[in-house]
């Protein structure tokens, strides 16, 4: 009514200000349709530090993870076996890895509203695209070779296994401290990798993960191998996870993570148990040994009196709750009190005043409760005496009833 009568007079919209309401209506309209069809990860800001471990639902979105990377090792295995040896492709094997990987960690898992769960996922994503990059690594190796090539030069074999073995005690110092901002086993895994890529192994002809039809065997140590890379990194994506939800954390903790975990893909079959023992050290470091503290030593926390200033009452100039004492009536807990002068004057002429304000109950200082009853009749006779004193003997008779 503000808008249309003003100052008395009938004011009237002219046909501009019309439009611009309905267009500003219109798109209100249409901002809050879009917003109701918004995902559940929107409200999930990037900016959130906060993940709740304590939540069940924010292990499903691992155990996604590894279920996805198992599940690509079996497919690059079936498409070589279910093809004849005639159309067995490598370009066509990675294209139905990689369609399996993407329609498996399209979306996070999700049971309720757990909060951090676009923050662990963004970090395991990369797992599927680092492992079927390890098997594009690993079958490009094998090409660039003669159909009648012998594999030979053990010097290299040596070299790579050592190698391997570098990476895997690089995993080791990130499992034993995973919280630790250091990025030295990163650095010793890409110096690693870097010798590798410089002095690779033998190749072989025909053969590599996305070309050759592997025995029960070797398809069996391959969804090993699969089944504890995904388990180690999705285990240290847990231990040091990303601080919030933006790329500069989640690159830092993708490389970190992967770096200890991706020397179980080449090392030798013998040695992949000691994957087991990185994953129980990286899950003791990061939350056994904190458990074990707090339940031997717990810690208390101090229950802060101070007001939000930092300063106390004393300290603010704020004069503590004067109490009710069988000897004088001072009253507290009310929104009047004595002053010092106020209580020397009334302890001299031995007629003490009372407040004006009191309140329902209190306590004594000698521990003698005080009802509301006798509360009253002191208000009513100190106000009915027209704010004179009151005798010795009433002071007497109330002191009586309190006793």
């Amino acid at each position: 009514m503000s808008d249309i009568f003003k100052a008395g007079t009938l004011r009237v919209p002219l046909d501009d200000e019309v439009s611009v309401s309905s267009d500003m209506a219109r798109q209100r309209h249409f901002a809050m349709k879009n917003l109701r069809h918004l995902d559940d990860d929107v409200y999930l800001s990037h900016d959130d530090p906060f993940i709740d471990f304590s939540s069940a639902g924010l292990y499903l979105v691992g155990l996604q993870t590894t279920v996805a990377t198992v599940a690509c090792a079996a497919a690059s295995v079936a498409s070589c076996w279910l093809l004849p040896s005639s159309a067995i492709s490598a370009v066509r094997t990675l294209a139905i890895t990689a369609a399996i990987g993407y329609g498996c960690m399209r979306k996070p898992v999700r049971v309720g509203r757990v909060r951090g769960v676009t923050t662990i996922f963004n970090a395991l994503r990369p797992c599927i695209a680092i492992y079927i990059g390890v098997l594009t690594i690993e079958q490009l190796v094998h090409t660039c070779v003669a159909s009648d090539h012998q594999p030979t030069g053990y010097t290299r074999r040596v070299i790579f296994h050592f190698m391997i073995g570098f990476m895997g005690l690089a995993g080791f110092v990130r499992a034993y401290k995973p919280s630790k901002e250091t990025d030295a086993p990163f650095l010793v895994t890409a110096a690693a990798l870097l010798v590798i890529a410089m002095l690779p192994p033998p190749a072989t002809p025909l053969s590599g993960p996305l070309c050759e039809a592997a025995s029960i065997f070797s398809a069996g140590e391959r969804l090993l191998r699969a089944f504890l890379f995904s388990a180690l990194y999705v285990i240290h994506v847990y231990c040091s996870p990303p601080n919030r939800n933006a790329i500069h954390d989640l690159a830092v903790c993708i490389m970190r993570c992967a770096a200890a975990s991706v020397w179980v893909l080449g090392c030798h079959l013998f040695v992949l148990w000691l994957g087991i023992i990185q994953a129980f050290v990286a899950l003791w470091a990061r939350f056994g040994h904190d458990n074990l503290n707090s339940s031997v030593n717990p810690n208390y926390s101090h229950v802060d009196t101070r007001s939000d200033s930092g300063l106390s009452d004393a300290e603010l100039g704020i004069p503590p709750p004067p109490v009710l004492s069988s000897g004088g009536i001072i009253l507290g807990g009310g929104s009047s009190c004595y002053s010092n002068y106020e209580y020397k004057e009334q302890e001299r002429s031995h007629t003490p005043e009372v407040s004006s304000s009191y309140p329902s109950s209190g306590t004594s200082s000698d521990g003698v409760p005080v009802d509301a009853a006798s509360l009253a009749a002191i208000a009513a006779h100190a106000h009915g005496g027209g704010g004179g004193g009151m005798s010795r003997d009433r002071m007497a008779a109330i002191a009586a009833n309190l006793s």
